[in-house]
């Protein structure tokens, strides 16, 4: 990761969010209704939530911290003619909490993924 430059941070973290935020929840939203609607399962609430808000939480983070590496290193690349080094260092401090956050997301999809998997039957 820290060999992308500061334009492919900020790119990634600006086209990620909208391809997780629209594709994957509308992907996790028509699952959740054919488990719910036409298989009629119950899905078990604290687990998908707990996985939901785990998942928004990680990308939401890591998207933005995506966005704000990159802005930086192009304002220090471009705007002050800084040095490609310098723009690597004021990348370097941002991979352990994108790390975190994607692993947080990752996570939560898991969980959310077990929620669907273990959904129980309801009773008519």
């Amino acid at each position: 990761m820290i060999g992308g430059g500061a334009g492919s941070w900020f790119l990634l973290g600006y086209l990620l969010f909208p391809i997780v935020a629209i594709g994957g929840f509308a992907g996790i939203s028509s699952l959740v209704f054919v488990i719910e609607t036409y298989e009629r399962r119950m899905i078990n609430c604290g687990v998908m939530l707990t996985g939901l808000v785990m998942l928004y939480a990680g990308v939401l983070v890591g998207c933005l911290l995506l966005a704000m590496a990159g802005a930086s290193g192009g304002y220090a690349l471009t705007i002050q003619r800084s040095a490609v080094n310098t723009a690597q260092d004021l990348l370097s401090p941002y991979v352990g909490p994108i790390t975190v956050a994607s692993l947080v997301a990752v996570a939560g999809t898991g969980l959310t993924i077990y929620g669907m998997a273990t959904a129980k039957a309801s009773k008519p």
